[in-house]
């Protein structure tokens, strides 16, 4: 979950089944103040995203796309 302040967190997001899932997600974080896209990584068939998302986002879009993509906190590293 995002964390409770407010402040932006990184998540990864992967499509289930097809890649035009992760395109509509695409297009909707636009619409989102503070969203952005970090990164796009993975294969062609096994495409996902780095995103910052603010909490309220989060919860929003984990509701409308949980069925289709998995949403996910990216952990972060930290060096040794």
């Amino acid at each position: 979950m995002a964390n409770e302040s407010g402040d932006l967190d990184q998540f990864m997001i992967a499509p289930r089944e097809s890649a035009s899932d992760l395109s509509a997600f695409e297009e909707h974080l636009k619409a989102i103040p503070g969203a952005q896209i970090l990164e796009r990584a993975g294969r062609a068939d096994q495409p996902r995203l780095v995103v910052n998302l603010p909490t309220q986002a989060f919860n929003e879009l984990h509701a409308q796309f949980k069925d289709t993509l998995i949403i996910e906190r990216n952990a972060k590293l930290s060096p040794f």
